[in-house]
């Protein structure tokens, strides 16, 4: 290459000009705006999808305690329950054949 036709070849600063610099200003704010924007929308759906999980863990593992506990209490009730209306039956059967044993 001849560097004496290299003078007569433009600049790209010469033939496209760049914007004002106010725009130029105004536009990176604005760029700067959305950036700000999507950052916080990513960490807020992060954010509130692992609160969702931990929330649901925890109810989960309370839950479980809260439904054992229930199960026990159910358990001795109906042990009771049962006991008490072996005992009655039993008490009436012998009753009954007391009864029938007198006459």
């Amino acid at each position: 290459m001849d560097h004496a036709t290299d003078i007569h070849i433009p600049l790209l600063t010469e033939v496209i000009a760049g914007p004002p610099a106010e725009l130029n200003a105004t536009n990176r704010d604005q760029q700067l705006q959305q950036i700000r924007q999507d950052v916080y929308e990513n960490v807020m759906q992060t954010l509130l999808a692992q609160v969702d999980l931990v929330l649901h863990q925890h109810l989960q593992d309370h839950l479980a305690v809260v439904l054992d506990n229930m199960a026990d209490m159910l358990k001795v009730r109906v042990r009771a329950s049962l006991e008490e209306t072996t005992v009655k039956d039993a008490v009436a059967v012998e009753m009954m054949r007391f009864e029938n044993s007198k006459k």
